[in-house]
């Protein structure tokens, strides 16, 4: 008999642990289908907003920054660039200055990479064949060839992306900046710019000072006849025609000797070098403006 109420006891159970689970089961589906109901109710355009706002956030705490081959930060500064609505300009805060200087670094240690500028524009202003993103790329570019770095070595495109611009027609950031690996179809044509370069500075001073050109170019020239031993270098010095012919040759002479002391300087062999003169008597422009002077106060070098 004993045995008897605890078999139905232990029916009683199970009978009551069933029903707990399904009940429990079916009141979770419940939750689960009214959870769902809820996601599927969220106005998309609320969403996008939001997530918009985020990323937003995200650029803006992430800042200005450049990423090498590894993915890992070249230089990353908290604050952002600035583009605006009306045109291809960037506004550069003072707290981003000197970024110019970092990225002639990285070039010169990393011959082999190139850096690759990614103007931002929406899908309004692609329509509206504005092409502000390739401006803004190229914006930064024209600054960077300011400050020295090779052109050859920067590539420019836009970048589709979705933003917004706050009441002023501004929005922080708009500019993304990769490092990448030199492929063998852009390889040659930045070699072709080493070996037939043109130089423009105060080359004719008596107090020479290499400028971020200068600089630059020594290490590619170095890596490039590295890669090239057998060949040689010839520097020649360019003037405009205010003075006599004889002082204008001699100019020109001493501005082609001061480059080529400078790339010796810099673990070029001497004996590569050739520095030579043509005076007044080659010029690429009429030497009818300071514009066109200045144009024709230049070194050219040619690699053979």
């Amino acid at each position: 008999m004993k045995n008897l109420i605890s078999f139905l006891i232990f029916i009683l159970f199970a009978l009551l642990g069933m029903w707990w689970y399904y009940s429990c089961n079916w009141c979770l589906g419940d939750r689960n289908e009214g959870s769902s109901v809820m996601e599927e109710s969220i106005d998309p355009e609320t969403e996008a907003k939001a997530k918009k706002a985020y990323e937003d956030s995200l650029a803006l705490a992430h800042g200005f920054y450049a990423k090498d081959v590894q993915n890992a930060d070249v230089f990353r500064y908290p604050e952002n660039l600035r583009i605006n609505i009306i045109n291809g300009d960037i506004y550069i805060p003072n707290g981003i200055q000197g970024f110019e200087t970092k990225i002639a670094s990285y070039l010169g240690q990393n011959q082999d990479q190139e850096l690759v500028v990614y103007g931002y524009e929406t899908s309004s202003e692609k329509t509206d064949q504005k092409e502000l993103g390739l401006s803004r790329a190229n914006y930064l570019k024209d600054l960077l060839v300011k400050a020295g770095v090779n052109g050859d070595r920067i590539v420019t495109k836009a970048k589709l992306y979705t933003y917004e611009y706050d009441n002023d027609g501004n929005y922080n950031g708009g500019v993304l900046l990769n490092f990448a690996k030199i492929d063998e179809s852009r390889l040659k044509e930045v070699e072709k710019g080493i070996a037939n370069k043109t130089l423009y500075s105060d080359f004719g001073s008596k107090d020479f000072k290499p400028d971020a050109t200068l600089k630059n170019y020594a290490l590619e020239l170095k890596n490039y006849l590295t890669k090239y031993p057998d060949k040689k270098v010839l520097i020649t010095g360019h003037t405009d025609n205010v003075g006599d012919d004889a002082a204008n040759q001699s100019v020109g002479l001493q501005r082609a000797e001061n480059v080529k002391n400078y790339l010796s300087s810099q673990g070029i062999a001497l004996q590569k070098l050739t520095a030579e003169s043509k005076g007044e008597s080659s010029p690429v422009a009429p030497n009818d403006t300071e514009e066109n002077r200045a144009k024709n106060r230049r070194i050219e070098i040619i690699v053979n």
